[in-house]
């Protein structure tokens, strides 16, 4: 579907041990010492000089589209939901970088005036290096009144509104043209009542409820989703996917979107 769309982290602690030794009494320290392996252990790895305090970053980059083709966020407040002390915000051309804790959870926020409060996947972060490509993709609060609309729902604001892409080998939003893999179904775990979904998009980038497939935008929604951890799964003969899974909070519209979203492999 072509929706267009950390400050660094140092968790450092410091283990720090006293060797007392008397006149009197030596025996009984070392023997205490020699007992407890605690600080047996920390004392090995000082005179090893390992450093168990330092975690390894890594960096992230993205960008922010919007609803339209070339159309860029500035200015938008980006955090993270599983570190709140990471956030950042959007340049000029709507692009971002944080620098996070490697291997952590990362579910991607944006948030501003103007905007639903949208959510990317649930990312696992690679144990180094950088990670690329973080996309958004956010429709205006009129473009996003507009697709209720059409699907003929009224947000509840108790729950979530879910959109993804899925998409060809290869390609992702930042691609010209369409970019979808036509002829996939959707379905998600735990599962929904058919009235929540999916709802796929056709060639002009409408929802279209009539449809029981993607069609080559490869737009696919979900509406008025209860609060909870999903996992979104695309098949199609002949053609691998990754799944993916998604955190759903009230009042929030979630999109994993190309290149991280319903991707054929």
């Amino acid at each position: 579907m072509r929706i267009r769309t950390l400050s660094l982290l140092a968790l450092l602690t410091c283990a720090c041990t006293t060797a007392c030794t008397t006149e009197e009494g030596t025996d009984e320290v070392a023997d205490e010492t020699s007992s407890d392996s605690g600080s047996s252990e920390t004392a090995s790895e000082s005179d090893s000089g390992t450093d168990t305090s330092a975690v390894e970053q890594v960096l992230v980059t993205g960008d922010a589209f919007a609803f339209g083709p070339g159309t860029m966020i500035p200015n938008a407040a980006i955090s993270v939901l599983e570190l709140p002390d990471a956030s950042t915000t959007s340049d000029d051309a709507g692009h971002f970088e944080l620098t996070l804790p490697a291997g952590a959870e990362a579910t991607f926020v944006l948030e501003k005036a103007g905007y639903p409060k949208i959510y990317t996947k649930t990312f696992t972060l690679p144990d180094s290096g950088t990670l690329e490509r973080v996309s958004f993709q956010v429709p205006d609060d009129a473009t996003f009144a507009a697709l209720a609309s059409i699907v003929m729902i009224e947000p509840d604001p108790a729950t979530c509104q879910l959109a993804s892409t899925v998409t060809r080998v290869g390609k992702s939003i930042y691609d010209d043209g369409a970019h979808g893999e036509a002829g996939a179904t959707v379905t998600i775990e735990p599962a929904l009542p058919a009235e929540n979904g999916p709802v796929y998009f056709n060639a002009s980038v409408i929802p279209q409820p009539s449809l029981t497939e993607t069609s080559d935008d490869g737009g696919v929604l979900y509406t008025n989703v209860p609060p909870g951890t999903y996992v979104l799964h695309a098949s199609k003969a002949g053609v691998e996917f990754i799944d993916v899974t998604i955190r759903c909070d009230a009042g929030v519209l979630v999109n994993p979107s190309p290149p991280y979203g319903l991707q054929a492999l």
